[in-house]
């Protein structure tokens, strides 16, 4: 039988595997010379949820939300977006239990979104601030993709989404 508080540690357990791997590539972000026009980095998460895998994706966004493409200035700066990180496995399961978790899944749906929600942004954010993003200059979010709010990592806040 499955229960939230299961899934919960589960999920945190399963992220914590690609915590380096995501700091590492946040790293790399944070020395990227982005666009002058670059405000903020909206950072969204797509979520596959029958293959369980996250993937990251980063957009480089004016002051309006507008999506500022490298190649208007050249290979000088960074912009666009990026793939941070694809298919990391949030959730492992044992082929014969797909069916219980289903079943726990379909009566439990509301728990299990808000637990990916609570879980994966917290995780990021900790990834993060351990890869030294306070000192990151940009202001920066992380959402779900096609989400109406995203969490700003640096003033702690969740806001609508306009980006």
């Amino acid at each position: 039988m499955f229960s939230i508080q299961d899934y919960t540690e589960t999920v945190s357990v399963c992220l914590d595997k690609h915590s380096e791997d995501v700091i590492g590539e946040l790293k790399q972000i944070f020395q990227l010379p982005f666009l002058p026009e670059v405000k903020k980095i909206a950072f969204r998460m797509f979520k596959e949820p029958m293959a369980f895998e996250l993937t990251i994706m980063y957009y480089a966004l004016d002051a309006d939300g507008n999506e500022r493409y490298y190649d208007e200035m050249g290979d000088k700066y960074a912009g666009g977006s990026e793939e941070v990180a694809e298919d990391i496995a949030y959730f492992q399961l044992p082929d014969d239990a797909f069916d219980k978790f289903e079943a726990f899944r379909e009566l439990q749906d509301d728990a299990v979104e808000k637990v990916d929600e609570q879980v994966m942004i917290a995780w990021f954010s900790d990834c993060f601030k351990r890869a030294g993003g306070n000192a990151f200059p940009l202001e920066v979010n992380v959402g779900f993709h096609n989400d109406v709010k995203a969490y700003s990592i640096k003033r702690g806040t969740w806001a609508e989404d306009r980006d």
